[in-house]
This record gives structure tokens, sequence and C-alpha cells, in this order.
């Protein structure tokens, strides 16, 4: 019987694909690795800038006096509409909804504390008594008509409007 004998050490050429595929692993780690110092760069940049709005003179910027900072400005801006009571500006809306009065639109302005209104009634008595029934709700304040207009061209002559209302204030109606 011949004896078997196993070659563990044999080495072999390295392949052509095996060359291709080590470049690409080192062009892809020096992508990284830019990608990376970016990264560190730009984290930096935000520590300092986080380290500035901490700092005993540092909220002025919270207020957007920075014109250059659009950021912070931004981020204020949907701090403010987070803040604001939205349950309870749907809730005085559905509760002064009749059957006579259908809502087209709502365009919040956070900033302002304000919300406008855009709705159609059957005719104007129902316009008015949704505007009472929003004035009633603590709230919303001061809700004002701005205009509306009866639209003669359509059956049934509906009424559209405008309401302003104060919103997200703790203010009572006068």
């Amino acid at each position: 019987m011949r004896s078997l004998q196993f070659d563990f050490q044999r080495k072999t050429a390295p392949s052509a694909a095996g060359w291709l595929l080590l470049l690409a692993g080192l062009a892809g780690l020096a992508g990284l690795g830019q990608e990376q110092i970016r990264l560190d760069a730009r984290k930096a940049v935000q520590a300092s800038r986080l380290a500035q709005l901490h700092a005993p003179g540092g909220a002025a910027s919270l207020t957007g006096n920075e014109p250059d900072d659009k950021g912070v400005v931004a981020a204020r801006k949907l701090l403010d509409g987070a803040k604001l009571p939205w349950d309870t500006l749907f809730t005085a809306l559905e509760a002064a909804e009749g059957k006579d009065v259908a809502l087209i639109a709502i365009a919040p302005d956070a900033q302002r504390r304000q919300v406008k209104i855009h709705a159609e009634a059957r005719n104007l008595d129902a316009m008015l008594a949704f505007q009472r029934e929003l004035q009633r709700n603590p709230a919303l304040a001061q809700v004002a008509l701005l205009d509306h207009t009866v639209m003669k061209d359509l059956p049934f002559t509906p009424v559209r409007f405008h309401l302003l209302a104060q919103w997200g204030v703790q203010s009572a109606n006068p």
C-alpha cells in the first residue's frame, strides 16, 4: 500500500481576481476612512456649536438673531409647533362643526399662535353660528371673521368664509 502524502503548505500564485478584490477592498477602506474624517470634523463643529448654546451668553442664538444659522431657526420653529396644543384645536373644531358647515382648510401659524380656518356654510346664519360656537370654546380666543363670499353661481348659494383665531394662548375670550 502506498503512503498518502498531504501537502498543506503548498504555495499557489495569487490570481488576477484576487488582486482586483484586494485593490477594491483597499479603495473601499480608503473611502470609509475619508468619510470618517469628514464626519469627525462635522461632529467637532456641532459640538462647539452646542457648547456655545449652553454657554451663559449662547442662548441669544436660539432667538434667530444669527442670520447665517438657519438650522437653529428651523429647529426653533419646529419646537414651537410641537409645543402647541394640537388636540385642543382639533377638539374645538370638531365640537363647533355642524351639518351646515364644512371645513375646507386649516392653516396654523405657530409663531403667531394663530389659526386661519377656511370653511363653507349653507347660509349666513350657519356661518355666524359656527363663529359663535368657536368663540365660546376656551381653546380659541379672538375668533374673527376675516371675509366671506356668497357663491351665487352655485346651487343653494353657499357662503365661503375665513376665520382667524388665537390658539395655544392661555387667555379667555373678552
